[in-house]
């Protein structure tokens, strides 16, 4: 079975599956075009983003060698797994290269690629309130429904990475779906709990996207709580590379994920890989979509500083959510867990009889 995985590595998500694939026996290959710094780029074919309008004579070379080489991953698979909705040659070039292959393939939304802001909107009072942009709303609309047809009509199977995304998803175009939880190489995150007797907890915050994760609303959290006298240390992690992030992430106490799209992101995985107690804000209606031993603590902007504030008051507690949430990973959101349900995913799309 040979696997395809293109073209964008969103939080790092074709190597990790990737590397599972291939020690669960796969022959899997991740053809990356523009990889950013802070994702991971082991085991994949890396191909440099170029502006058209900056350097248009190279990054037009630079598309013809990608187009070259797409077509040469493609003819050797088996099956293309699309990572994010987005194209990279003009007029979606390869994706029609694809097409005309041929061969099954399966498209992997991720977020903003398919996310509608009325809809979002609508269920999230803080998404309503932060991504004020409602000149912009309409467009984005038209351009996650545009980017479903497209898909849809061109045969791609949908799969989704988690519960928060199924409502922005057109169920006519759509009509079967496969669910899948995000992944990480456990061996890549060793934990270390938190001590329960930390005179000074060290507190970590690491948005992608500060307006997106609530950044502001932590902030205002960690001034309160100074005012009152609360002992801890508060670390933003902000434009490093992956590497020295998950080095600070490592040592922290108490891991701050997102506060606006109401749904945990692959940081918070990471971090409870590594052992954390994480914070983050879950949509009330999505509760029941996961598994309930989630150990995240559960917090809106509106109460952020209580119950912070709490959770660094209480040190066994700390460590109970540290190990709580990495055996959560371990359960479910193992790369070679997930790695296995992928393969009989494939297995089916191909006309393989399950094992």
């Amino acid at each position: 079975m040979k696997i395809l995985h293109l073209p964008t590595n969103v939080a790092s998500q074709i190597s990790t599956t990737v590397r599972a694939l291939r020690q669960l026996g796969v022959d899997a290959r991740g053809l990356v075009w523009n990889n950013g710094p802070f994702c991971d780029p082991r085991e994949l074919e890396l191909h440099e983003g170029i502006s058209l309008r900056r350097r248009p004579i190279r990054a037009a070379r630079a598309r013809l060698v990608w187009w070259r080489e797409l077509r040469r991953a493609v003819d050797w698979a088996d099956l293309v797994h699309w990572h994010f909705g987005d194209r990279v040659l003009p007029l979606g070039l390869d994706q029609r290269t694809i097409v005309a292959s041929g061969k099954p393939r399966l498209v992997e939304f991720w977020g903003n690629d398919i996310r509608i802001p009325q809809r979002e909107a609508a269920r999230n009072p803080y998404y309503a309130r932060t991504v004020d942009q409602r000149d912009r709303w309409p467009r984005r609309r038209r351009a996650s429904l545009a980017t479903q047809r497209r898909l849809a009509r061109a045969g791609f199977v949908c799969l989704l990475p988690g519960p928060e995304l199924r409502c922005h998803l057109e169920d006519e175009w759509f009509p079967a779906v496969y669910q899948m939880r995000s992944r990480v190489i456990l061996s890549d995150h060793q934990p270390t709990y938190p001590a329960p007797d930390a005179a000074e907890p060290l507190v970590v915050h690491a948005p992608s996207h500060p307006a997106r994760k609530g950044t502001d609303a932590v902030l205002r959290a960690v001034e309160q709580l100074r005012r009152r006298g609360c002992r801890f240390r508060f670390e933003l992690i902000h434009g490093r590379r992956r590497d020295e992030a998950l080095a600070i992430v490592r040592r922290c106490d108490v891991f701050l994920d997102q506060f606006v799209l109401g749904a945990y992101g692959l940081a918070a995985v990471e971090a409870m890989a590594l052992g954390k107690p994480c914070v983050g804000y879950i949509l009330p209606e999505l509760l029941d979509a996961y598994p309930a031993e989630l150990p995240i603590v559960n917090a809106e902007q509106d109460n952020l500083t209580t119950v912070l504030e709490r959770l660094l008051q209480d040190g066994p507690r700390r460590h109970e959510l540290g190990r709580l949430g990495r055996a959560y990973v371990e359960q479910y959101h193992d790369a070679l867990g997930v790695g296995r349900q992928l393969i009989e995913i494939y297995r089916g799309l191909l006309g393989i009889p399950s094992r």
